[in-house]
């Protein structure tokens, strides 16, 4: 497995285990404030989940398609963006103006990571003779 594939997953792994302690913390809090609400759903569902198949899916699907990851430099930026962009939105959510550039920052972050995956599932191009 790539270095890539294994930060997506390791970053995964760490997103779940924390969103796991949040939503315990909510079930003996009365009255939980919405921010850890939104925190344990964000980490949960674009910490957990989409970091597993970011990392799952740029080590399989370009294995289905018989060919290399297109940019793989552009993957190690789409790591980078991704945690930042999580981070910062869950972090900053009561300062909302800004909390909606990290949702943008997301927002490019999986744009790549299809951008990245769409080039990968292309067929190679013949070598001239």
């Amino acid at each position: 497995m790539s270095p890539l594939s294994k930060n997506f997953v390791r970053a995964s792994l760490i997103y779940f285990f924390i969103a796991a302690i949040l939503g315990v913390l909510m079930i003996f809090m009365k009255g939980y404030p919405a921010q850890l609400l939104f925190a344990h759903v964000h980490l949960n569902l674009l910490g957990w989940m989409s970091m597993i198949v970011f990392g799952v899916g740029y080590h399989i699907l370009p294995r289905f398609s018989g060919t290399p990851l297109a940019y793989p430099k552009l993957g190690n930026l789409q790591f980078y963006l991704a945690n930042i962009g999580l981070v910062g939105m869950v972090s900053f959510r009561p300062l909302h103006p800004l909390a909606e550039i990290f949702a943008i920052v997301l927002v490019v972050s999986a744009g790549l990571f299809v951008f990245n995956i769409w080039m990968s599932l292309l067929p190679p191009k013949p070598e001239p003779e």
